[in-house]
């Protein structure tokens, strides 16, 4: 089959791998459509994500959906031609933060399309696909394929809100415009949010925000472009970017709580006597638990939309021009790969 492999900085490369076979308690799965991740693009832009650092070329894409071709022994619930929402985190089960239900804080978490494990998973964009049966998720009525796709971001925008507690009725700020600052966007929109507002220094990601439902708009570079608003209840840093979590946190009333979503730089000052004399509380957010079949569920009831969020559509030979087109971040918010 091909596969399209990471081989370094703004270097993927089509070659050809050996067709997966289904091994027990495993199916093999068609990719229909993948998203371009934020962290595909660190991959892609970098040649690593953080702390993970490819030791070998590997195949990136871990939000995909697709159709059942094979399964293996011991499989029940499923079949070929199925259609297919696939979870992409394989964490161990038996570790303290597993049994515990934060597997998602797994040492030992095994991701599709991630060079956190050794050795690689290769993700979605490969032709084929060999995923535990458990990982995945036949498609209720009320949402496609192309949707489905959506659900592991959709997902992390999930985990993010849940890390905030109830944010009902409160003032919430979302620095970042991209698509998991979107996503939360409309997480917080179906969960009752009072007052929502987007910073981000790009107008097509303003705009776009309106579009997904934001009360009001901010650009952090404009003159005193925070000296006219009230204090937020609740703050959600989803654009990895350190002037960006400063704004966060100098614009957070008393109490207040800051969610760290975006991948930051592995140094960063942050106001720690600010942090300390307002009683902030400082949340991480990784990935996610226990909300994947949820964020299914509540799109097939038409509770969280997702609609208009996919602006550019690529076939999977264009996958080296997609990731062009992603990394420019020109009038771009999610970008898939349809196979």
């Amino acid at each position: 089959m091909k596969a399209y492999l990471l081989h370094g900085a703004l270097d993927i490369r089509a070659e050809e791998r050996p067709d997966p076979e289904p091994m027990p308690g495993m199916v093999v799965v068609e990719p229909r459509f993948t998203g371009i991740c934020g962290s595909d693009l660190h991959y892609f832009r970098h040649g690593y994500c953080g702390k993970f650092v490819p030791k070998r070329p590997f195949a990136l894409g871990h939000e995909f959906s697709g159709v059942i071709r094979s399964i293996g022994s011991g499989v029940t619930g499923l079949t070929p031609g199925d259609e297919v929402a696939i979870d992409p985190s394989m964490p161990c089960g038996t570790c303290g933060h597993c049994r515990t239900g934060r597997y998602n804080l797994c040492a030992d978490m095994r991701y599709f399309g991630s060079a956190s494990c050794d050795p690689h998973l290769d993700g979605s964009m490969a032709r084929l696909v060999a995923a535990p049966a458990r990982n995945c998720h036949r498609l209720p009525p009320g949402i496609g394929l192309a949707e489905a796709s959506l659900l592991e971001p959709l997902s992390v925008a999930m985990h993010a809100v849940r890390q905030c507690g109830q944010p009902a009725g409160k003032r919430i700020l979302i620095t970042g415009g991209g698509p998991i600052g979107q996503l939360i966007l409309r997480v917080l929109r179906a969960f009752g949010a009072l007052d929502i507002t987007v910073s981000d220094p790009d107008p097509f990601a303003r705009q776009f925000a309106l579009q997904s439902g934001a009360d009001r708009i901010l650009d952090p570079t404009a003159p005193d472009a925070w000296s006219t608003i009230a204090p937020f209840d609740i703050c959600f840093e989803a654009a990895g970017s350190p002037v960006a979590l400063s704004n966060a946190i100098l614009a957070t009333n008393r109490g207040a709580t800051v969610v760290l979503v975006g991948t930051l730089p592995e140094e960063v000052s942050l106001p720690a006597n600010l942090i300390m004399n307002r009683e902030l509380n400082l949340r991480g957010s990784f990935r996610f638990a226990n909300v994947f079949e949820e964020a299914m569920h509540l799109v097939a009831a038409g509770i969280i939309r997702l609609d208009g969020l996919v602006t550019h559509v690529h076939p999977f030979d264009e996958i080296p021009q997609a990731m062009e087109l992603a990394n420019a971040r020109q009038n771009v918010m999610k970008i898939q790969i349809a196979s």
